[in-house]
């Protein structure tokens, strides 16, 4: 499904997301989706509700706000982050409307960044 999972095309991806039974194409492929030029179809999938992979695409959108402020924008200017949450500020998604909150609160507050919740997945598996 993927010549380079490492590198994958939007049409890719989108495959990916709607196929319900396809495993993940390599190990880690959350970081390869991180930041790579996709991200405005992850929050497509998200609020789809028949997108099959729309909470693996909610734990990449935690992930890479959390990475970010844990990482002090060094990899991603704030700006870039900040631009990106706000893209789901009018949004009719309540997991989106649910992560637009989180996430500004924590651009607000980033000493309450916590690994496990928005890296390791715990705020995506929370309502």
């Amino acid at each position: 499904m993927f010549v380079d999972p490492w590198n994958p095309s939007a049409s890719e991806i989108r495959a990916w997301a709607y196929a319900p039974d396809a495993d993940e194409p390599c190990q880690d492929w959350d970081l390869s989706l991180s930041w790579a030029g996709h991200e405005l179809d992850y929050l497509e999938f998200i609020a789809d509700q028949d997108c099959p992979k729309r909470e693996f695409f909610l734990h990449v959108i935690y992930f890479m706000v959390g990475d970010a402020v844990r990482n002090g924008f060094r990899a991603v200017p704030q700006a870039i982050v900040r631009g990106f949450v706000e893209r789901a500020a009018n949004t009719d998604s309540l997991p989106l409307r649910v992560w637009y909150s989180r996430a500004h609160d924590l651009l607000r507050n980033p000493s309450e960044f916590e690994y496990a919740s928005w890296c390791g997945g715990g705020l995506a598996r929370t309502p």
